[in-house]
């Protein structure tokens, strides 16, 4: 076992001040007349329809931050901490191991949620914590119970991360992954449909959670973090519409019926 190197701390403090300054920019700018266009639900509902006051959300936050601290101080203990600077030709194996992980995190992810619903007492115990936020808004991307958070980010991260091999790799990799999380959790919270429609066949964005944040999509859309592929795969997407909302303030989400599995299935 190693101790805990000053590359090492840094790199596990990035992903968190990158948190706040990534949601906090999403906060500033997520009220302006210039934003809202793109926005999902209006700042009376975001007020209205959640039931847990944003001062909880914050406690609760700042908690699972200090959580993933002691969890990546633990990591890097029990896997010997740094390596050193990437030289050129670790930058490729790092990029790969990178890719790696977010695939791996992203199915564990998917897997966990979709669990997470599915079973009642998960769901009335645990992940139900996180849905007390009807309207999702940028600094409460990962508000929820402290042991679904253990089980979901901590546990499927660190799986990601030995998986991938970036444990034996620089902590700037790590710290890289955790920061391409770190910046499309909030990104999918964030309530501002940004996304182009072309790229939502693939990639998760503010709709399509969004979708899974409303009543009749509670139990589709289960695709966590980056790719939808997941849910197109194993019959979980409910089709939606981005459209504008009536007056012409901002956008809304319309559902449509899932679509009928082939007979040739």
């Amino acid at each position: 076992m190693a101790a805990v190197t000053v590359e090492d701390a840094v790199a596990a403090v990035v992903p968190i001040v990158v948190y706040w300054a990534y949601s906090g920019v999403h906060m500033a700018l997520g009220h302006t007349r210039v934003m809202d266009k793109y926005r999902l639900n209006s700042k009376d509902e975001e007020d209205s329809k959640n039931m847990v006051s944003k001062r909880a959300v914050l406690a609760n936050v700042l908690m699972q931050h200090a959580m993933q601290l002691a969890a990546v101080a633990v990591l890097t203990v029990l896997t010997g901490g740094g390596r050193g600077r990437a030289t050129a030709t670790s930058y490729l194996t790092a990029a790969r191991q990178i890719a790696v992980a977010v695939v791996v995190f992203d199915a564990y992810r998917y897997a966990w949620h979709r669990l997470a619903h599915r079973n009642r007492f998960i769901y009335r115990h645990l992940h139900s914590w996180h849905h007390r936020i009807v309207v999702p808004y940028a600094f409460g991307a990962i508000y929820g119970h402290p042991v679904e958070a253990l089980i979901a980010d901590t546990a499927g991260g660190s799986l990601a991360v030995l998986a991938s091999g970036l444990s034996s790799s620089s902590p700037c990799a790590t710290a890289v992954f955790l920061t391409l999380c770190t910046v499309q959790g909030i990104d999918i919270h964030c309530g501002l449909s940004l996304l182009p429609r072309r790229l939502r066949w693939v990639w998760n964005g503010a709709a399509h959670h969004g979708v899974h944040h409303l009543p009749r999509g509670v139990r589709h859309n289960f695709s966590d973090l980056f790719f939808v592929t997941w849910d197109r795969v194993f019959g979980t997407h409910l089709p939606y519409a981005v459209e504008e909302r009536p007056g012409g303030e901002g956008l809304m989400l319309r559902t449509m019926p899932p679509k009928a599995p082939s007979k040739n299935n």
